[in-house]
């Protein structure tokens, strides 16, 4: 069964990758603000990054939850990590001078690997952590709450501050 949770985790990159390019745009075509990127600000890349992979992760959640008892905590460490280390990578590269489409495009990536590798050792882990199932679902959902917020109503600072117009949140292009 390892080798079925392996396949889901290697090859749903490559779906993550291609939906996280879709919510890129998608905002753009269709007015979806919600999972997609309303500007170019660095939180709005986590934000469809997070959710590009939140949406493999629900397509998983049918085929191999079943084989692993580590399901949602993996899940839930999946997605901080990629908060946390895209955030991280956006800034070390954006400081060492690469363009702000390289660097959101690296970190990302690197991102999703380091999540996805993460999840897929604790999914096939002996250690047993589905005592707290509720509590992961739920830091999960609790995860999502600022992505949604922080859309309507960006803080004013560099976080949320699109990087080719200077603007905030949601506004006409």
């Amino acid at each position: 069964m390892t080798k079925k949770v392996f396949y889901w985790e290697f090859y749903g990159l490559i779906g993550v990758v291609i939906l996280w390019a879709i919510l890129h745009y998608s905002y753009k075509f269709t007015g979806l603000s919600l999972f997609s990127a309303v500007n170019g600000s660095i939180w709005e890349h986590v934000k469809i990054a997070f959710f590009s992979l939140f949406t493999l992760y629900i397509v998983e959640s049918f085929y191999i939850a079943k084989y692993c008892k580590n399901f949602w905590y993996g899940k839930m460490v999946g997605l901080m990590v990629l908060i946390v280390t895209t955030l991280i990578l956006f800034y070390i590269f954006n400081n060492i001078g690469l363009s702000i489409i390289i660097t959101d495009v690296i970190a990302g990536i690197i991102g999703f690997l380091f999540a996805q590798l993460l999840s897929y050792r604790i999914l096939i882990s002996e250690v047993n952590h589905s005592k707290y199932q509720r509590v992961y679902i739920s830091m999960i959902i609790i995860l999502m709450v600022p992505f949604f917020v922080f859309t309507y109503y960006p803080i004013k600072n560099d976080l949320f501050k699109d990087l080719t117009t200077n603007a905030y949140g949601i506004f006409d292009k």
